[in-house]
C-alpha cells in the first residue's frame, strides 16, 4: 500500500508530495526522501504538524500537510521594532512613519547600518565629481534633488512591504519641491518697498515661512539657483559697461581722436629710436668683423679678426684674444652658451682648440644655424638636434638631448680639439693631440644660406657656472692641428688682403692650408657673410604675429603648426623660442589672452 505525504517547505515557499511504499512513515524517512529528491540537508529542518513539532514517531498522511521549518531559526536580535514603529506612529499622528532603521534584514543587520554603508560607498564614488564641482564653483544647493528607490531623502533601501503609503502610490505622494522656484509675491513686495532692518527673510510673502517657494538666493536651490546666479553675473557686467559708456560719453570725439593719434605717434617715435639704436650696435659689430688675414697667420702677431667670440645665450663672460692670450669664456649662470660670430661652414674640414681652465661640466662641439640654446631649461650644445658636443667630465657625447659613452675624462689644462668634416658630415674630438675617434657620423647637412640666415655649421660651447676655458680658432698657433684640417679662422676671412697686407704677408710655407678635402684637392672657400647681407639682416623689420591665439581652442591646435612656425610666432611676440615642439606650443598657449607677456617668458635682450 502506497502512502503519500504533503510537505510545505517554508523557507522555499514550495509544497512537495512524497510517496512511500509503507504506511508507517517516520520523520527520518521524510528527511532522507527530501535529501534524495530535493538535495536538502537532513539536519537543517524540523517538521511541524499544526503548532507541534514532530520530533519522532510516525507522520500524518495526506490530505494533512506537515511543514518543514529551519531547525535553528533566524540569527539576530529579538527584534522589537514593531512596538517602536507603533510608538513612532502614535507620535506622528496621521502621518505614516518613515523611520525603518530599527528593522533588521535576513542577516540580522539593522537596516540603518546597511543604509549607512550604501551612503558611504556612494560618497566615495562621487569624490572626483565633488572636486570637479568645487573647481567649477558649483554650490551644493544647485544640485538636483536626490532620487532614491523609497522616495525618502537619504534612504537608499526599499521600504518594507508593510509600510503605509510608501512604494505603492508614489505619484500621489509627490509634492511640489520646496525652494526650487522664486516666490513672485516676495519679489513684487521687495520691488515696491525696502524691508525693515529686522525683517525676516520671508518678509513680503503672504504665506510667510510656510511658503513652498524660495525667498531670495539663500533659500533657492536646484537649477533655478544656477540660472539666478548666471543672470546676476550678467547684470553686474552690464552695469559696468553702462558705467564705462557714461564715463566716456562726455569726452568730445575730436579730443579723444587727437589723444589717440598723439599716443600712436609717441609710440612710433620710441620704436624708431630703438630700431636705430639696435642698427647702430649691429653696424658697429659688423665693422669689427672686417678681417685682415695676413696679420693673423703668425703666432706673434695680434689677431685683427675683431670680436669673433660672442655670447649666444645665458650668462657667460667672454674675453677676446690678445697678443699674449687666447680668447676666454667664463660661465656665470646656468649653462650659458658662447659661439664664434660670423662662421658659416658648408664644406671642407675644420678644426679649433679649447684649453680647459677648469674640469667641470662643459659641452664643447659644433652647432648648425638652426641650433637654439635655453639656459632656463638647462639646454646647451648637444641638447638640441642641430648640435653635437663632448663632455669629458661625464665622458659622454651629446646630441638632441641624448647621451652616449664616449672619450676619456679630462682635467684642467687639457687641450681638447674639435674636428668637423663638413663633406663627410662627421664630428670627432681629440685630447692633448690623442684622437678620441669619430663621435658622430651622418650628421644632418648644413642649413642652406638664405636672406634670413647664412646657414652652415659653427663652433659652440656651453658651460656651467664657475667653469672657464680658452678658445683658439687659429689666430694663435694651434698645438695639435691634424693633417688635412684648416683652422676655423680661415672661414671668417671676408675681405681680400690690401696692398699693405700683401707686402707684409709671410712666405707661403708659413701659411696654414685653406680647408683641404680628404683627397687633398683644394676646396672653394665657403661663402662668408658680406656687409650687404649683414645690413639686410639689420634693416629687416621684426616679424609680426600671424596666428590669432583666440581662434585656437586648445594647445593641440598649436602643435599642428610645427617647430618653425611656433618659433616665428614666439619671436614675433618677444618670447623665448627654444625647447621641443610641445614646450614651444605650451609656452605660446600660456600667453593666450594676456595683454602683457610675463617677465619670465620674455626673451633676453641680445639673444
Amino acid at each position: 500500500m502506497r502512502t503519500q505525504l504533503l510537505v510545505e517547505l517554508v523557507p522555499q515557499r514550495a509544497t512537495v508530495c512524497l510517496s512511500f511504499d509503507h504506511a508507517d512513515v517516520t520523520v527520518d524517512d521524510v528527511k532522507l526522501r527530501l535529501h534524495a529528491e530535493q538535495n536538502l540537508p537532513c539536519d537543517v529542518f524540523r517538521f511541524m504538524h499544526g503548532p507541534k513539532f514532530l520530533d519522532d514517531g510516525t507522520v500524518p498522511h495526506a490530505p494533512q500537510v506537515i511543514r518543514a521549518v529551519f531547525a535553528q531559526g533566524l540569527l539576530g536580535g529579538k527584534g522589537g521594532f514593531g512596538a517602536m514603529l507603533r510608538s513612532q506612529g502614535k507620535g506622528a499622528g496621521q502621518k505614516p512613519t518613515t523611520d525603518f532603521g530599527a528593522c533588521r534584514d535576513l542577516s540580522g543587520r539593522r537596516l540603518r547600518h546597511v543604509n549607512q554603508e550604501i551612503a558611504m560607498q556612494k560618497w566615495t564614488e562621487e569624490e572626483a565629481l565633488r572636486e570637479q564641482r568645487k573647481r567649477d564653483n558649483v554650490d551644493e544647493r544647485e544640485l538636483p534633488e536626490e532620487d532614491t528607490p523609497s522616495g525618502i531623502a537619504g534612504w537608499y533601501l526599499n521600504t518594507p512591504s508593510w509600510a503605509e503609503g510608501f512604494g505603492k502610490k508614489k505619484a500621489t505622494r509627490a509634492k511640489r519641491k520646496r525652494h526650487t522656484i522664486m516666490c513672485n509675491n516676495w519679489l513684487q513686495a521687495r520691488a515696491r518697498a525696502n524691508p525693515p532692518e529686522d525683517a525676516p527673510l520671508w518678509w513680503g510673502c503672504p504665506r510667510g515661512r510656510n511658503c513652498n517657494f524660495a525667498h531670495g538666493e539663500t533659500e533657492l536651490r536646484g537649477e533655478e539657483l544656477t540660472a539666478f546666479k548666471a543672470q546676476k553675473k550678467e547684470d553686474v557686467l552690464r552695469s559696468k559697461d553702462e558705467a564705462l559708456a557714461t564715463y566716456l560719453h562726455p569726452v568730445a570725439p575730436a579730443t579723444l581722436e587727437n589723444e589717440i593719434t598723439d599716443a600712436f605717434a609717441a609710440g612710433l617715435r620710441k620704436r624708431r629710436a630703438l630700431q636705430q639704436a639696435l642698427s647702430d650696435q649691429k653696424q658697429q659689430l659688423a665693422t669689427q668683423m672686417e678681417y685682415a688675414p695676413g696679420a693673423t697667420r703668425l703666432a706673434s702677431a695680434v689677431s685683427t679678426a675683431g670680436a669673433w667670440l660672442v655670447p649666444l645665450h645665458g650668462n657667460v663672460v667672454v674675453t677676446q684674444a690678445t697678443a699674449d692670450a687666447d680668447a676666454s669664456v667664463e660661465g656665470q649662470g646656468t649653462f650659458g652658451t658662447a659661439t664664434v660670430f660670423g662662421c658659416a661652414l658648408h664644406s671642407g674640414r675644420w678644426y679649433y682648440e679649447v684649453q680647459l681652465g677648469t674640469a667641470g661640466v662643459m659641452q664643447l662641439g659644433w652647432a648648425d644655424a638652426t641650433f637654439e640654446a635655453d639656459d632656463d631649461e638647462g639646454d646647451g650644445v648637444g641638447d638640441h638636434a642641430a648640435s653635437w658636443a663632448f663632455d669629458g667630465r661625464r665622458q659622454l657625447k651629446w646630441t638632441a638631448g641624448e647621451a652616449a659613452a664616449y672619450g676619456a675624462a679630462w682635467a684642467a689644462g687639457d687641450v681638447v680639439g674639435c674636428l668637423l668634416d663638413a663633406d663627410a658630415r662627421t664630428v670627432a674630438f681629440s685630447r692633448n693631440g690623442e684622437a678620441l675617434g669619430v663621435a658622430f657620423d651622418a650628421i644632418p647637412p648644413p642649413t642652406a644660406a638664405s636672406e634670413a640666415t647664412t646657414g652652415g655649421y659653427y663652433p659652440a660651447f656651453s658651460l656651467e657656472a664657475g667653469e672657464s676655458l680658452r678658445v683658439n680658432i687659429g689666430d694663435r698657433s694651434l698645438r695639435h692641428l691634424p693633417p688635412g684640417y684648416a683652422p676655423v679662422l680661415d672661414a671668417l676671412v671676408k675681405t681680400a688682403p690690401t696692398s699693405t697686407d700683401a707686402e707684409t704677408k709671410p712666405p707661403a710655407t708659413t701659411e696654414l692650408p685653406l680647408a683641404p678635402t680628404a683627397s687633398t684637392a683644394p676646396v672653394a672657400e665657403p661663402a662668408a657673410t658680406t656687409e650687404s647681407e649683414v645690413a639686410a639682416l639689420i634693416d629687416k623689420p621684426p616679424p609680426e604675429p600671424k596666428v590669432d591665439l583666440m581662434v585656437c581652442s586648445s594647445v593641440t591646435d598649436l602643435l599642428a603648426l610645427g617647430m618653425e612656425t611656433l618659433k616665428d610666432e614666439l619671436v614675433a611676440r618677444n618670447i623665448k623660442c627654444g625647447g621641443t615642439l610641445e614646450q614651444r606650443a605650451a609656452r605660446l598657449w600660456s600667453v593666450r589672452g594676456l595683454a602683457e607677456i610675463p617677465a619670465k617668458l620674455r626673451a633676453r635682450k641680445g639673444t
